[in-house]
């Protein structure tokens, strides 16, 4: 899993930077011209990285099913490949997705057994409506609204339209949005591979829920929720935390530090800049990453006698300090 989450972030990561870089060619002062140039070049290549990011997450999916469950679904292409494949061939796929060399394992002959499967179109238009809302409000939005505010700002307050204060805070307001425009590219690049894992997860028979795996550098909700493994035996159950009571627990003993109860819908929201992913869960046993038992275990220590608002700040401290 954090072979997945390592290779969106490379996909991410590429398209912030690319991003920042053109951002440069945006003149605050010729606004409406720049903005829109830069926004058309942007989008473009958002919509290139998308499908990156949806391939990538396809080559994800069936091979963790199959390591999951011995059975796997069709490439993402609709491509007829028979009625089985193995182990070795589906690592080959995620390698040639991800970019990585990988090594024989002695398990690569494996047969996995193919399972029919349609997988789910993206919804193009949405994803573009989606990231240009994003981008706008992000970049050019942001410039806007600063000059919007200098220029309402009273002139002995502000001094000169033209001066050389004011045009100093206009490039340091540009260079900002600039920044955030960037990670909100990232986050529209990785939401086809997103979608996909959530929606094909959806319609997989053999899901029973699924988790949040975070990225190296998580902000404290995403810690939080990572926390938690698999809470959602079903999406019915998603809104009322459904989480199992761990194995030898009191209920008593739990109840002062209980994490804050989270939706389906929680656990797909990314923020900008945010390379977690939520993965599909396939056994009913308690699904605990080591990841997700540390962050447990932190979260016991840091919480301990606290409720509500008050665990949770003393949680969001303790992640920020580490971050």
């Amino acid at each position: 899993m954090d072979d997945h989450w390592q290779a969106q972030a490379r996909i991410g990561t590429a398209v912030s930077g690319q991003t920042l870089a053109h951002w440069a060619r945006v003149n605050p002062r010729s606004l409406e011209e720049t903005g829109a140039a830069w926004l058309g070049w942007v989008l473009a290549l958002i919509r290139s990285e998308r499908r990156r990011s949806r391939d990538q997450a396809a080559a994800f999916y069936r091979l963790y099913r199959a390591m999951e469950t011995g059975h796997t679904l069709p490439p993402l292409s609709g491509e007829h490949v028979g009625e089985a494949t193995t182990l070795g061939e589906l690592r080959e796929e995620w390698a040639d997705q991800a970019g990585t060399v990988r090594a024989p394992e002695p398990d690569d002959g494996q047969t996995i057994v193919l399972e029919g499967f349609d997988w789910p179109e993206e919804p193009t238009e949405a994803h573009d409506r989606a990231a240009v809302a994003s981008l706008t409000s992000q970049g050019p939005a942001r410039v806007r609204e600063a000059a919007r505010e200098a220029q309402e700002a009273p002139v002995e307050a502000r001094g000169r339209l033209d001066g050389s204060g004011f045009l100093q805070e206009l490039d340091e307001a540009a260079q900002s949005a600039g920044r955030t425009a960037a990670m909100a590219a990232d986050r529209e690049a990785l939401r086809a591979g997103r979608d996909l894992i959530d929606r094909a997860s959806a319609q997989d028979r053999r899901v029973v829920g699924w988790a949040r795996v975070t990225d190296g550098d998580p902000c404290a909700f995403c810690a939080m929720l990572a926390s938690r493994g698999a809470i959602y035996a079903s999406r019915a159950t998603a809104a009322g935390g459904g989480r199992r009571k761990p194995v030898g627990s009191s209920d008593g003993r739990r109840r002062a530090n209980r994490r804050p109860r989270v939706a389906l819908e929680d656990l797909t929201r990314y923020h900008n800049g945010c390379h977690c992913q939520t993965v599909p869960v396939y056994s009913r046993t308690d699904f605990m990453t080591p990841q997700a038992r540390d962050f447990d275990r932190q979260w016991q220590e840091v919480t301990r006698g606290l409720t509500g608002a008050e665990a949770r700040r003393a949680w969001r401290r303790h992640i920020e300090s580490s971050r």
